[in-house]
C-alpha cells in the first residue's frame, strides 16, 4: 500500500515539471519522506544516490571557500538529495508518469498555439519560443518528451500503431518548440541507443534519412534567430545560437581565469556576467540577462574546481560501481551534449528531471524492481 501511494506521488511530480516547479518537488518530497519511513531503518543508498548527493554536497559545500548560496539556491539544487529517495524501485511510476506528461504536454501546447493563433491571426504562436512559452523553457521541454518517447518505446500496452502516432505527436511539438541544440543532443543519445539494437547494416538508410530530416529541420526552422556569425562572435552583433554561446563562454572563461580553484560562488556568476557583458557591450546578454549557456563553465565559474572535485568523486565512485548497458550510455552522452549547450541546471525542473532521470536510466544491478526484469 505504501508503494503505491508512493508510486501516485512520484507520477504527479514527473507529470507537472513541465508546469510547475514547486508543486512536482512537493509531490518528490512527500514520496520522499514516505519512502523513507516505510523502509523502516532498511534503506540503504545505492552508487547513483551518492553520485547525486555528492552535487548538492559540492554547492552547499563551497560556501566554505567562496560566498555561501543563498536558501533559494539550496532549495532548487535540494532535488539532489531527495528525488534518489523518491525514486527508489519506481521505474513503473516514472515511466507512466513521462508518458502521461508528454501527451499531457504535446496536446496542452498544441492547443494552446491553436488557440492563440486564432486569437493573433497568424502562425507566429506555433513558432519557437512562443509555442513554449506556455509550459517550461524550450531545451527542457525537448529533453522531458525525449525521455517520455524512450519511455513509450518500452512499453508494451499501447498498441503499435498508437504507439506511433504517439511518437509522431511528440516530435512535432518538439520540432515546433525549436531548441535545436535540444533536439541535436536527443536524436544523438537515439542513434546511439537504437544502434545498439539492431545491426548497422539493416537500420543504415533510416539512420541517414532521419539525419537528413534532422539537419533540414535544424536549418529551416523559422525562428527570430539563424545560427548566427559563428567565425566572428562579435558581442556587439552575436544574437544567434552559436555565437551568442561562443560570447557567453568566452565572459564565463574570463571569470574563471579569475577565480579558477575557489569560483566566485553560484550566485555572484550571473552578477559577474552582466558586468562583462556590460564591457563588451554584448546587447543580446544584456537586454536577456543570459547565462552561460554550458553547465561546466557555469559550475566552474560558480564553485571552482574544489566544488567540481567534490561533485567528480561521486559520479566517479558510481560509474566504476556500475556496469553501463546502451540506455545508460545514450543518456550520458545526451545529458553531457545539453550541459556543452545549455545551463540546465540552473532551474528547478532541470535539475529534477536529470536526477530522476539519471535515477532511472542507470543499471539495476543493486535490486529487483517487483514486477519488471531487472
Amino acid at each position: 500500500m505504501e508503494r503505491l501511494i508512493i508510486a501516485y506521488f512520484v507520477r504527479a511530480a514527473v507529470i507537472l515539471m513541465p508546469w510547475w516547479d514547486l508543486g512536482s518537488g512537493i509531490a518528490f518530497a512527500a514520496a520522499a519522506m514516505l519512502s523513507l519511513a516505510s523502509a523502516r531503518g532498511r534503506w540503504r543508498p545505492i552508487p547513483v544516490d551518492l553520485a547525486l548527493w555528492s552535487g548538492f554536497a559540492a554547492i552547499a559545500a563551497s560556501a566554505l571557500w567562496t560566498s555561501a548560496p543563498s536558501f533559494e539556491t539550496l532549495l532548487r539544487w535540494s532535488p539532489l538529495i531527495y528525488v534518489p529517495l523518491a525514486m527508489r524501485r519506481q521505474h513503473r511510476a516514472w515511466s507512466g508518469g513521462l508518458i502521461a506528461g508528454g501527451i499531457l504536454l504535446a496536446l496542452g501546447l498544441l492547443g494552446n498555439g491553436i488557440v492563440q493563433s486564432i486569437k493573433a491571426e497568424s502562425l507566429r504562436p506555433f513558432l519557437y519560443r512562443d509555442f513554449a512559452e506556455f509550459a517550461h523553457q524550450h531545451s527542457y521541454l525537448t529533453l522531458y518528451l525525449g525521455l517520455a518517447a524512450a519511455a513509450l518505446s518500452a512499453d508494451t500496452w499501447f498498441p503499435p500503431a498508437l504507439r506511433r502516432l504517439t511518437l509522431l505527436l511528440f516530435a512535432l511539438v518538439v520540432l515546433l518548440a525549436g531548441s535545436r541544440m535540444g533536439i541535436a543532443a536527443v536524436s544523438v543519445g537515439a542513434l546511439w541507443w537504437y544502434l545498439g539494437r539492431t545491426t548497422l547494416r539493416a537500420v543504415l538508410p533510416k539512420v541517414l534519412a532521419a539525419c537528413a530530416l534532422i539537419a533540414v529541420f535544424l536549418v529551416i526552422l523559422p525562428s527570430e534567430r539563424g545560427l548566427g556569425k559563428f567565425l566572428k562572435a562579435d558581442p556587439y552583433w552575436a544574437t544567434g545560437s552559436v555565437d551568442s554561446r561562443v560570447v557567453q563562454a568566452k565572459a564565463a572563461w574570463r571569470l574563471i581565469e579569475q577565480q579558477p580553484l575557489l569560483g566566485h560562488g553560484v550566485d555572484r556568476v550571473q552578477p559577474e556576467l552582466d558586468r562583462v557583458y556590460r564591457d563588451w557591450n554584448y546587447r543580446f546578454g544584456i537586454k536577456r540577462q543570459l547565462n552561460v549557456h554550458n553547465q561546466f563553465l557555469q559550475l566552474w565559474a560558480g564553485i571552482g574546481l574544489w566544488g567540481m572535485g567534490i561533485w567528480l568523486i561521486g559520479l566517479a565512485y558510481c560509474a566504476n560501481k556500475l556496469p553501463w548497458n546502451r540506455g545508460a550510455q545514450a543518456l550520458a552522452i545526451t545529458v553531457l551534449l545539453l550541459l556543452l549547450t545549455e545551463s540546465m541546471l540552473e532551474r528547478a525542473m532541470g535539475i529534477a528531471l536529470l536526477a530522476s532521470a539519471m535515477h532511472q536510466s542507470l543499471p539495476r544491478g543493486m535490486g529487483k524492481v517487483q514486477g519488471r526484469r531487472a
